[in-house]
């Protein structure tokens, strides 16, 4: 494993003499860098054990620590679709009604679909 890089202070390269916006723009850089950086090593811990508890599936004890290794799966339903077509197996498939926002879209004024906006919760990008 490599030599951990410390976390970056909260006062790290961030001058003093940015503008308040520009200082928590500059700290935020600095903690998606730290969380990318936290992101990889714990990936490569988890690579290291998967492979020390040979990929086995259940709950381990190291050091009085529960460690769960976890295998996820789902139903291929490309092979019940392809398999089992709806025409010939109606009973394997759920018939279900939804508003179509292309059709919706095509009927409705743009200022009415406007007015009927669901907002959600504000969030910050930056590039």
């Amino acid at each position: 494993m490599s030599n951990p890089a410390p976390i970056t202070p909260i006062d790290a390269r961030v001058p003093k003499s940015l503008e308040i916006k520009e200082r928590l723009v500059a700290r935020r850089a600095v903690l998606k860098a730290d969380a990318e950086y936290i992101a990889g090593e714990i990936q490569a811990i988890d690579s290291q054990l998967l492979e020390l508890l040979g990929g086995e599936v259940g709950t381990h004890d190291i050091a009085g620590t529960k460690v769960q290794v976890r295998e996820y799966s789902r139903l291929d339903t490309a092979w019940i679709e392809e398999q089992y077509p709806p025409s010939q197996y109606p009973q394997l498939y759920k018939v279900t009604t939804a508003v179509d926002n292309v059709a919706v879209k095509k009927q409705f004024a743009p200022n009415v679909l406007e007015e009927h906006q669901v907002r959600g919760a504000k969030s910050v990008v930056i590039k």
